[in-house]
């Protein structure tokens, strides 16, 4: 289940009225030709912004914060969230995480670092072979369609002598309303009493902003937080941050950089 980026643009599969062969192919080509005028002018717009802003890097005491912290300086679809993904999943001190969907190993760069500093675990799981992203001690990786593997991860963990229940689930893969539901189906309930999974593209742009006010080139897509709005039984406004508490779960979104939502299950105490 790869991530899309900025070099991967979900377009339409064809013209979106009966056309002829000859008219469908004009169709695409002109949708290449906007996708290439996109990208153009979002590599203008962000050369601009280097010109004329200087930020200073914020320097830690910690080495694999600053190196998160200059890795998320690279503009991506996710760099944004990469300091906020490693903060999130360090406060839980977890055992066992679970990422779904690898590509170039962003979300499995920061993973790496909590799984050193937690001594936790970290399973990634991806249809395409991802195995050389990382060569952490702490890391598996599992070459496997997600839903697949969902229903061999008790007994794949109880052989690799882990914990079957999930501490952090990150879920970057197909972003399809359908698949994510799915996801949603069969992963939750491997999940430990207190849990996070954190969502990325939440708010699928064909244009997004990161920060910095750079832009992105990406596709329109509510997949994902359709998905969690189904979960839930209630509407979601992606395009603007927001925090929720909803059946146990404590939801926070961040609308920049695509969408990053964190849904934290939240363990209260009894009156009794």
């Amino acid at each position: 289940m790869s991530r899309k980026n900025d070099s991967s643009i979900k377009g339409n599969a064809g013209a979106p009225w009966s056309a002829t062969p000859t008219e469908q192919r004009a169709y695409r080509s002109l949708q290449s030709r906007l996708s290439q005028i996109a990208r153009f002018c979002v590599r203008v717009q962000s050369a601009f912004i280097d010109l004329t802003r200087f930020s200073h890097l914020i320097q830690s005491s910690s080495p694999e914060l600053n190196e998160i912290l200059c890795r998320a300086r690279i503009r991506t679809d996710i760099g944004d969230h990469l300091p906020t993904l490693f903060a999130e999943s360090l406060s839980l001190q977890p055992r066992l995480i679970v990422e779904l969907g690898v590509c170039s190993g962003e979300s499995t760069f920061v993973f790496e670092r909590v799984a050193r500093l937690s001594g936790a675990r970290c399973v990634s799981v991806d249809i395409e072979d991802s195995s050389r992203v990382s060569q952490d001690r702490q890391w598996l990786f599992v070459q496997s369609d997600d839903l697949k593997f969902a229903k061999e991860f008790p007994a794949w963990c109880r052989q690799n002598g882990l914990p079957t229940e999930i501490d952090i689930l990150f879920i970057d893969t197909s972003h399809f309303f359908e698949h994510t539901v799915q996801e949603i189906e069969h992963f939750f309930p491997l999940l430990a009493p207190v849990a996070k999974v954190i969502f990325h593209d939440t708010n699928q742009r064909r244009i997004y902003f990161r920060k910095d006010g750079s832009m992105g080139v990406g596709w329109n897509n509510r997949g994902v937080i359709a998905a969690l709005e189904r979960y839930f039984n209630k509407s979601f406004n992606e395009k603007e941050d927001f925090i929720d508490l909803v059946d146990g779960w404590l939801i926070r979104h961040y609308a920049k950089c695509s969408g990053f939502t964190i849904l934290t299950r939240i363990a209260f105490k009894s009156n009794g």
